[in-house]
């Protein structure tokens, strides 16, 4: 018995094998029953085989959310490779330390959803695969919520040792950029380097530590192989109650917009800090609900509202100041002595009346409370 093997282009094929299978270059075996003495055969039958994937070039881009992932897509990136979108805002809700990603994954999952554990499943089952791939490329920008994913990839990746999967880096928003700056960015993008691993790996442990110490520490230390992680660590720090008004940074600014609004709707007054700060308006519009219901509040409705706080129908209603806030925001009263706090911050839980740390502004830095 003799064979003979050729190849076509798997578009040739039809539906032969599917959709999954048009993603891979395609051999096609031909096995003659008989040859004559010229190599001609009576009989033939063709076998469909698939390349493996190390013989094919295949990439997986982690991006940081939907918006990057499409934009990739519609610049083609799927062709040669596959994309996962991270999709967690780290900078809100419990990260503690010592949890593997199964186990933080699914308080995760249970954070954001109210119930289920699953939500991130395919996510990390697409990333435990990534030994399948030959290249994989980070698409995380200089925001928090890419930086905090970064850092918490690096730290995963650091776990593996060495692999022969090439690891790169594109220091980029990809959801800001059209198709030809997105494959300028990705001709640009480099190794990521042993340096940039180990401080991943330093800022992802200390981001879940459950003392804002080890945190604090990093400004301190030399930091610029990821140049964008000062900021982020300043950010999730100044997100501590302020020394005085227990109120974070972002609480502030919030209340300092609804009260030069005089009156307005939550969906509005989320508006302007959006502008100029990269967080998302479900955090806003949690803060502006615990104000609302705190026992001593620090907004009320200006008109009555029938519907309930956790619908859409919030960012509709009308909402103002009340007397409290002004001491508040002048720091004469304490927000978290008047009601309370229960906030996850990395590996912090602010739980109470009293907390240990506290953000000084004159000083910027952690301090303890006072």
């Amino acid at each position: 018995m003799k064979f003979r093997f050729m190849t076509w282009p798997i578009n040739d094929l039809g539906g032969t094998r599917g959709d999954e299978l048009r993603r891979l270059p395609t051999r096609i075996i031909l096995e003659p029953q008989q040859f004559d003495g010229e190599g001609r055969s009576s009989q033939c039958e063709a076998k469909v085989l698939p390349y493996t994937r190390r013989m094919a070039l295949k990439v997986l881009h982690i991006v940081d959310g939907e918006s990057t992932g499409s934009s990739l897509r519609q610049t083609g990136f799927r062709k040669n490779g596959d994309i996962l979108p991270w999709r967690d805002a780290l900078y809100t809700g419990p990260v503690p330390r010592g949890l593997t990603l199964r186990q933080l994954s699914r308080l995760r999952s249970r954070f954001w959803t109210g119930k289920s554990t699953t939500e991130f499943d395919k996510r990390d089952a697409a990333l435990a695969r990534h030994a399948d791939y030959e290249e994989v490329v980070l698409w995380f920008g200089p925001t928090s919520i890419c930086q905090l994913s970064l850092v918490q990839l690096l730290a995963r990746f650091g776990e593996h040792g060495r692999s022969k999967t090439r690891l790169s880096l594109v220091s980029a928003y990809g959801g800001w950029l059209g198709p030809e700056r997105l494959l300028q960015a990705y001709a640009a993008r480099q190794p990521v380097t042993s340096d940039q691993r180990r401080l991943g790996r330093r800022v992802w442990l200390a981001f879940c530590s459950p003392s804002p110490g080890p945190l604090s520490h990093l400004l301190t230390t030399d930091l610029r192989p990821l140049p964008e992680i000062r900021d982020t660590i300043t950010f999730m720090l100044q997100e501590y109650p302020e020394r005085h008004s227990g109120l974070s940074r972002l609480e502030q600014k919030l209340l300092r917009t609804v009260r030069s609004l005089g009156v307005t709707r939550p969906g509005f007054a989320v508006d302007a800090p959006l502008r100029t700060e990269t967080v998302g308006d479900g955090l806003l519009l949690d803060m502006l609900r615990g104000f609302v219901t705190a026992p001593h509040p620090l907004l009320r409705f200006a008109e009555p509202f029938t519907g309930k706080l956790e619908s859409y129908r919030f960012n509709g209603s009308k909402i103002t100041v009340t007397d409290v806030v002004r001491r508040v925001l002048e720091g004469k009263a304490d927000y978290i002595a008047l009601n309370g706090i229960d906030r996850w911050i990395g590996g912090v839980h602010l739980f109470g009346r009293r907390v240990h740390w506290r953000w000084d502004e004159r000083l910027q830095k952690i301090v303890s409370a006072r």
